[in-house]
């Protein structure tokens, strides 16, 4: 499987529900093509450096996803004709790229665990 990286620019007038119901079309359908979400960011509404198609803001979304090559057609077919997206961009990471943010997950893994407290352990009295 390869990894790639998707940013997708929503219509801005969107209201919060709508762009909710987007993001999880998008993720369901690189799930329903066997890929593994890592990483949904959700940029916001942002002005665009240039207008596009008649908009002068977008709402970005940044995604990070491990698919086969297969899910990427489908996925650039549904952007193709679903409505709320007007700019897609996917990107397949190369093989320091992967190394890169595999070392950057194993990092945020080892942090996690070292802010948990440790377990208790549970005593038991004894008279």
């Amino acid at each position: 499987m390869n990894y790639y990286e998707n940013i997708i620019i929503l219509d801005a007038s969107l209201d919060d529900d709508t762009i909710d119901g987007a993001e999880k079309r998008i993720v369901d359908t690189i799930e329903k093509n066997s890929g593994e979400m890592i990483k949904v960011e959700r940029w916001g509404r942002r002005k665009l450096a240039y207008e596009i198609n008649k908009h002068e803001k977008g709402f970005y979304l940044f995604l990070i996803f491990k698919a086969p090559a297969t899910a990427i057609k489908p996925l650039e077919g549904l952007y193709k004709v679903f409505d709320p997206v007007f700019k897609f961009m996917v990107i397949k990471l190369r093989k320091k790229e992967v190394e890169a943010l595999e070392e950057s997950i194993k990092a945020k893994e080892i942090a996690s665990r070292a802010e948990e407290p440790p377990a208790e352990e549970k005593v038991e009295e004894t008279q």
